[in-house]
C-alpha cells in the first residue's frame, strides 16, 4: 500500500491534536480536582450531580427553616419561663388579698402590685424577635395585646353580657354602684361611682324615659353603654347586695387565630409562632368577648378588681381560675419546648443527610488526586513522544535515503 506525504502529514497532525487534547483535559481536571467539568465529560454522571445538587438545595432550605424555628421557639420558651416566674408572685399576692387579714387600703396596694405583674406579663406577651411578634400567631407584624376597659361584676347584677360597649381610658379601677331599682332603657336609673377607690363618689343617672333612651354611664374618661331591658337594684352596704361592678383594664388580643408554620423537612411542618390567646387568654379585640377558660389575663384582672374594693371573698373566687391559667401557661411552655426539640432533632437529621448527599456528589465528580497525578505525567509523556516522533517523520524526505 502506498502512503503519500500528505497522508503522513495529516496523520501526524491528528496524533498531535489528540494527544494535546488529552493532555489539556487532564490538566483541567487536575486544576479543578474534578472528573466532571462539562456535561460532555460524563452525561450520566453530570445528570446525577445536577439531581443531587437540587436535592441538597432543598435540604439546605429545610435546615435554614429548622434553625429559624429553633431560634423563634427558643426565644418564646425563655419568655414563657419568665412569665411562669411572674405567675408565682401573682398567686402569692392573690392569696394574700383573699385571707381577710388586710385593710381595704392594704388590699388596694396589693391590687396595684398585681396590676404591675400584669404589666410584666403583657410585656412578655408582646415580645418580638427582630421585627416579628412571637405570640401573635401568623400576624407577626401586629402587636398581639393592648389594654382596653373591661368589667368585673361585684354585685348580684348586671351580668357581663349586659354591657354593650365600654370605651375610654382609665388608670385605677372605677367602682360603680346603682342607687335605685329599675330597668335600663325604661326607667330613670341612678348610680354612683368612685375614681379613687371609694374615698369620694360622684352620682349620675340614665334616663330610660328619654327619646332615645339614655343607656350610657359617663364615668370620668370612661363611657359604659348598657343593653336596654337590664334590671338593676340599689346597692345595700349593710346587706352587701344589689347591683355593682368595677371597670378595670382588660387585655385584648389582636393577633391571628392561626400560628405561622414553615416546612422543616419534606413531611414535617412546624409552628414557629404561638397564638397568644391560647396561652394568656384575654378578650377578643373584635367582639369584646372573653376567651374560654382557663383565661389567665381575665382571671388576674378580676383579682385586681376584687382586691381594689377589699372583697376578700371575691378575690378567693379567682384563686382557682388564676391557678388554672398558670397551669395553661405551663402546658403551653411544654408545647413550645416540644416544638423546639423537634426542630433541633430534624435539623440534625437534615444536616446529616446533607453530608451524605455531599459525599455522593464528591464520589460522582471529584477526581482521585494520586491517580490524576500519574495520568498527568503519562499524558505529558505521550504528548512529548508524539511531538518528537511527528517532528522526525515530517522532517524526513527522499534526500535522507540518497
Amino acid at each position: 500500500m502506498r502512503i503519500s506525504t500528505s497522508q503522513i502529514y495529516s496523520q501526524s497532525i491528528s496524533s498531535v491534536s489528540n494527544s494535546l487534547n488529552n493532555y489539556m483535559d487532564v490538566i483541567e481536571r487536575n486544576s479543578s480536582q474534578k472528573d466532571i467539568n462539562l456535561p460532555s465529560d460524563d452525561p450520566a454522571g453530570m445528570a446525577n450531580v445536577v439531581n443531587l445538587r437540587s436535592y441538597d438545595s432543598a435540604l439546605e432550605q429545610y435546615s435554614n427553616n429548622a434553625e429559624q424555628a429553633g431560634e423563634y421557639l427558643g426565644s418564646a420558651d425563655g419568655l414563657l419561663l419568665e412569665a411562669s416566674t411572674t405567675m408565682t408572685s401573682v398567686l402569692e399576692k392573690v392569696e394574700q388579698a383573699s385571707t381577710g387579714t388586710y385593710t381595704d387600703t392594704q388590699c388596694q396596694f396589693i391590687s396595684g402590685e398585681i396590676q404591675a405583674y400584669l404589666d410584666s406579663l403583657l410585656a412578655v406577651a408582646n415580645s418580638k424577635l427582630g421585627s416579628d411578634y412571637l405570640f401573635s400567631g401568623e400576624a407577626t407584624d401586629t402587636s398581639p395585646y393592648e389594654y382596653v376597659p373591661g368589667v368585673t361584676v361585684t354585685g348580684d347584677s348586671p351580668a357581663k353580657s349586659d354591657f354593650a360597649e365600654i370605651s375610654g381610658e382609665l388608670n385605677d379601677p372605677i367602682i360603680v354602684q346603682f342607687t335605685s331599682d329599675g330597668t335600663i332603657g325604661t326607667d330613670v336609673v341612678s348610680y354612683t361611682y368612685s375614681l379613687d377607690g371609694g374615698t369620694t363618689w360622684t352620682t349620675g343617672t340614665m334616663d330610660g324615659t328619654a327619646l332615645p333612651p339614655d343607656t350610657t354611664m359617663e364615668l370620668g374618661d370612661v363611657s359604659v353603654e348598657m343593653n336596654s331591658g337590664v334590671a338593676v337594684t340599689a346597692w345595700d352596704d349593710d346587706a352587701d347586695s344589689g347591683s355593682s361592678f368595677v371597670v378595670r383594664n382588660s387585655v385584648a388580643y389582636k393577633g391571628a387565630d392561626e400560628a405561622m408554620s414553615i416546612d422543616i423537612s419534606e413531611s414535617v411542618e412546624i409552628d414557629i409562632t404561638t397564638v397568644g390567646s391560647d396561652i394568656f387568654g384575654g378578650v377578643d379585640a373584635d367582639t369584646g368577648d372573653a376567651y374560654s377558660d382557663p383565661n389567665l389575663f381575665e382571671s388576674i384582672s378580676d383579682a385586681i378588681a376584687y382586691a381594689w374594693i377589699g372583697d376578700e371573698d371575691g378575690v378567693a373566687t379567682t384563686l382557682e381560675t388564676v391557678g388554672d391559667g398558670e397551669v395553661q401557661l405551663a402546658n403551653m411552655m411544654a408545647d413550645v419546648g416540644s416544638r423546639e426539640e423537634k426542630a433541633e432533632f430534624i435539623d440534625t437529621s437534615v444536616k446529616y443527610t446533607r453530608e451524605m448527599v455531599s459525599a455522593s456528589i464528591s464520589n460522582e465528580e471529584d477526581a482521585d488526586s494520586a491517580a490524576l497525578t500519574i495520568e498527568l505525567s503519562k499524558a505529558k509523556y505521550v504528548y512529548q513522544a508524539v511531538l518528537s516522533s511527528t517532528s522526525d517523520v515530517i522532517g524526513m524526505s527522499i534526500l535522507n535515503y540518497l
